[in-house]
Formats: structure tokens, C-alpha cells, sequence
């Protein structure tokens, strides 16, 4: 049951973040990534200075889900330079797992993709491990279609990940 609001998050949101994005690494990573890459990543991306420079960034969008608490957020940018700014880059969708299959993710896909519709962004990128069966199928049911598989190292692992793209709105 979706029972969550959206809306752009703010810096006092930083440490509901870092929780959630703790739950969601480990349940999401945590069968392919050794647990202190996981932990590494976590310590470095989600920093709070980290955290606060997208979140009050002009060009970003930062929003969380809340219901009682905060149990998800999404992050998006263009990639392009100010003047050109027709394509963006989805940094995260990450939800609890105690709320998987509510269609958490989905709002947040819906809101993210409506703000940077407003500013007349064309195309949205999302970069995937391809071990990730969960953000896989997400993106692929949601139309994003595969362009490109390419290595990527992630502590001391080599790791497949696929570059999806799909048209704004969606």
C-alpha cells in the first residue's frame, strides 16, 4: 500500500537518507558486494556533505517519501551544461525493504520525472549493476530500454552494469 508522500527533501532529511540508503545497499547489494565495499561506498556517496550539496543544489532534484517516517528518496540532475540541459542523470532510487512492492519507487520515478519535465529535460539516464535484479526489472518495466553494458569496479570487484535511457515524460 502506497500510503507516502513526496516531496523535495531538505538538509534535515540528511540522516533518514543515510538510514535508508543503509537498509536498501545491504539488502540490495549485499549477495554480490562484499559488505565492506558496501560500507565504503555508504561512508563516501552518502556523507552528509554528500548528501546536502545535491539536496540544495538549483539544478537537482532531491525528493524523499515519507509516510511516518521517511522511507525513500531519489535523486536526478542534467547532465548537460546549464544551456543544454535535455538530458539528466538518475543517481538513486532507493526505498526500504520493509516497503519494497508498495509502488514507493514508482512515485518517486513519477515525481522525479515530472520535475524534470518542467524543465524541459528529454531524456533520463540510469546506470545499473547488472546483478541487480531488483533495480534491473524496475527499470525495464517502467519502458527504460538497455543501450550500452560496460565494467565497472567497485572496491576490489569487477562488475557488470547496464546504461538505460528512457524519453521525459515518461
Amino acid at each position: 500500500m502506497n500510503d507516502v508522500s513526496v516531496r523535495a527533501a531538505t538538509v534535515d532529511d540528511v540522516a533518514a537518507i543515510q538510514r535508508v540508503a543503509r537498509q536498501a545497499w545491504h539488502a540490495t547489494y549485499g549477495e554480490f558486494l562484499a559488505t565492506e565495499a558496501i560500507d565504503t561506498i555508504l561512508a563516501d556517496w552518502y556523507a552528509a556533505e554528500e548528501i546536502e550539496a545535491p539536496i540544495t543544489s538549483e539544478r537537482s532534484v532531491y525528493l524523499v517519501a515519507e509516510s511516518e517516517e521517511i522511507v525513500g528518496y531519489a535523486s536526478a540532475a542534467p547532465i548537460g551544461a546549464e544551456d543544454d540541459d535535455q538530458e539528466a542523470q538518475l543517481y538513486a532510487i532507493y526505498v526500504d525493504p520493509d516497503r519494497w512492492g508498495d509502488g514507493i519507487g514508482t512515485t518517486l520515478l513519477e515525481a522525479v520525472v515530472d520535475r524534470l519535465a518542467e524543465r524541459d529535460v528529454e531524456r533520463l539516464r540510469v546506470e545499473v549493476l547488472a546483478d541487480n535484479a531488483v533495480g534491473v526489472s524496475f527499470y525495464e518495466s517502467r519502458g527504460f530500454e538497455r543501450t550500452a553494458e560496460r565494467e565497472r569496479e567497485i572496491g576490489d570487484q569487477t562488475l557488470s552494469e547496464y546504461v538505460y535511457y528512457r524519453s521525459v515524460p515518461l
